[in-house]
């Protein structure tokens, strides 16, 4: 699960770092991102862009968001497919948050990152999706999990897909052979992992919200 991540990195890093062609993003508020909120996401279209998408996709009739779509069954679920094969995307990040159940049932917020990058690059898809408070089209994104590497399962059993920087391109290449972009599902990032205690007022878990309904996927 991923249910929280952090971006605290200038724009124009942003687009130095991934070698952004066409961005649609100016000042943003940086800090953490909760689901449900607009955060930038990097993606195709005829060159390599960057714009504002709302995390989390639409439970079609049912109340609530689904924000993750597990590495497994995203090439099957009705939900994902289509935007597997033709739009997936990177959602830069510095680190992500995952709680732990510690101290008699008390959970207890961790951020994880890479310790030799500053931006990681998440793997997700994207679509255009219709906001029923404004009846308007927006993007949305949701975040790709997987299953979690050693050194991070002792705090969950999944964690967000991790695209390495010689993955990035056939990642957001709509035509790469899906074969490659399979076995991207199935890789492991390289490198250590920064895993740190985070103690601040907004350490409540993410569970009870409306988009807990993402476990189900």
């Amino acid at each position: 699960m991923c249910g929280r991540y952090l971006l605290d990195t200038e724009i124009r890093e942003i687009i130095k770092t991934y070698k952004i062609l066409r961005s649609k993003v100016g000042e943003y508020k940086t800090g953490e991102i909760f689901p449900s909120t607009s955060a930038p996401i990097i993606f195709d279209n005829d060159q390599r862009t960057i714009d504002h998408a709302k995390w989390g996709f639409p439970f079609g009739f049912k109340k609530g968001i689904v924000i993750n779509a597990r590495s497994e069954t995203i090439m099957n679920k009705p939900m994902f497919k289509n935007s597997f094969f033709t739009a997936r995307c990177i959602i830069p990040a510095n680190f992500y948050y995952e709680w732990k159940e510690e101290d008699k049932g008390k959970k207890v917020k961790y951020g994880i990152g890479l310790k030799d990058r500053n931006l990681i690059s998440l793997g997700g898809i994207f679509k255009l999706s219709i906001d029923e408070s404004q009846s308007i089209q927006k993007l949305t994104f949701v975040i790709i999990t997987t299953e979690a590497v050693e050194g991070i399962k002792n705090i969950h059993s999944r964690m967000p897909l991790i695209i390495q920087d010689r993955d990035i391109e056939p990642w957001l290449d709509r035509n790469a052979d899906i074969k490659y972009i399979q076995r991207i599902l199935k890789s492991r990032v390289n490198g250590e992992f920064n895993i740190e205690k985070v103690e601040n007022k907004d350490s409540k878990s993410t569970d009870g919200e409306d988009y807990q309904q993402l476990r189900m996927f």
